[in-house]
């Protein structure tokens, strides 16, 4: 629910799905989540729409994209922090008939579905909750990414034709996107240009390769026009992190993190917050609350940096459903010098915890039985490794897969380790 407290206390089905790997690191959610989707399959509309919240109790008909999504969009999160397959059976027909009603209210693949588009976007130019990024830009790349999910699914429960039927449908929907949205240089055209905009298109993978560099360089340059901060809402928050991970900019990705000034996660908390606010400024101290219309001081969407807290900053994620093959790679960057994180995963508890001193990086892990682990321990490679206090040698525990310039990268069987190397 959001909003305890005021009149709505509702399911929002767009919060629930950017927060969903953010509430499975933080605690034993399956049967809750499990649970919840059965209520958005009994939901679920005949022309196959999704409702904006679950339980359906504005029973209004109406549906958004990016909202509507969190039937694909969960069920496919919770399988692959779990290997559980039954998750996707139970929802399969769910997500193929949500992404029929995409296709059905859809022209010539592209979307008009927006509706709640990037809900709550900082500082919008348009002064509309709903953002400045283009409904049919966010409508068409959720309806890419549905179809693609459902793909996926469709791969993991064996059934082949529908899998080749819906990576059809991602790799239509995907080229529609690109020729309606973006010009030959990978720039954003005939809608407004946003993070967001280029976050969903890399995000997703809604680009040729050729556009990708350059839909990254556009990106960097909206990021500087508003001085490393963010100008994302409720769908492109949760994106922010995952892009720029993945290109390499996770230096970036901290200072966005670590920024004190509006809009930012320590804004608020140097305005005395203890939980996640609706809004990036919902109260300050030289001004009080914002007299904005909804005003929630416990709403959880903008919570979904966890995930990227966990995964790189902790630097536990799967590499494989369920966690049977787990990445460990931790980025220490400024102004942090340690940080720890620990999961219960289905094959046991799996553990990461780093810190820094004196120019040397301390790792500490644990890998739980029947499992594997690729494990990156940052270093200046020209200096040695330490495995347990003694010169690292392969063993039968450990093996070097690759040394680059910053990183020995390590393949390691289930056990309890330390490494150490310096900068």
């Amino acid at each position: 629910t959001d909003c305890p407290q005021r009149d709505e206390r509702m399911g929002w089905t767009g919060d629930a799905q950017v927060f969903g790997p953010t509430s499975m690191f933080n605690a034993d959610v399956y049967k809750f989540w499990a649970s919840w989707l059965q209520s958005v399959r009994e939901s679920q509309y005949e022309n196959g729409g999704i409702p904006w919240v679950v339980p359906d109790v504005l029973n209004n008909k109406k549906v958004s994209a990016g909202w509507g999504d969190a039937c694909a969009i969960i069920p496919w999160d919770i399988y692959y922090r779990t290997g559980d397959k039954k998750i996707l059976e139970e929802n399969f027909e769910t997500m193929k008939g949500w992404v029929a009603h995409h296709k059905a209210t859809s022209k010539d693949l592209i979307s008009s579905m927006g509706f709640f588009a990037d809900w709550l976007q900082p500082l919008p130019k348009n002064g509309d909750n709903r953002g400045d990024t283009a409904h049919s830009l966010i409508g068409t790349a959720f309806f890419a990414h549905s179809a693609n999910l459902t793909a996926k699914t469709a791969k993991v429960l064996g059934k082949k034709e529908e899998q080749a039927k819906y990576e059809s449908l991602f790799k239509s929907v995907a080229n529609a996107f690109e020729t309606q949205f973006f010009d030959k240089t990978g720039k954003i055209i005939g809608v407004e240009e946003t993070q967001t905009s280029y976050l969903l298109a890399l995000a997703f993978d809604l680009l040729s390769e050729d556009k990708k560099a350059t839909a990254k360089k556009y990106l960097l340059e909206k990021i500087a026009e508003a001085e490393n901060h963010l100008r994302t809402g409720f769908l492109g928050t949760p994106l922010l992190s995952q892009v720029l991970d993945e290109t390499g900019e996770i230096d970036l990705m901290y200072q966005l993190l670590f920024n004190e000034t509006y809009p930012s996660w320590f804004y608020s908390i140097n305005q005395g917050a203890t939980t996640i606010w609706e809004r990036w400024n919902s109260y300050s101290k030289a001004e009080g609350f914002n007299p904005q219309k909804m005003n929630s001081l416990n709403h959880y969407a903008y919570g979904a940096i966890g995930e990227w807290m966990y995964e790189r900053i902790g630097g536990i994620a799967p590499l494989e459903a369920g966690y049977k093959t787990i990445r460990i790679a931790p980025v220490p960057k400024q102004p942090l010098t340690s940080a720890s994180a620990s999961l219960n995963t289905p094959y046991g508890k799996v553990a990461s915890s780093w810190e820094i001193i004196n120019g040397e990086f301390n790792l500490e892990i644990v890998i739980p039985p029947n499992t594997s682990a690729k494990v990156s321990v940052i270093a200046n490679t020209k200096n040695e490794l330490m495995q347990d206090g003694t010169l690292f040698k392969e063993n039968s525990n450990v093996k070097l897969l690759n040394t680059t310039n910053n990183s020995f990268e390590l393949s390691v069987q289930p056990g309890n380790y330390k490494f150490s190397s310096k900068f």
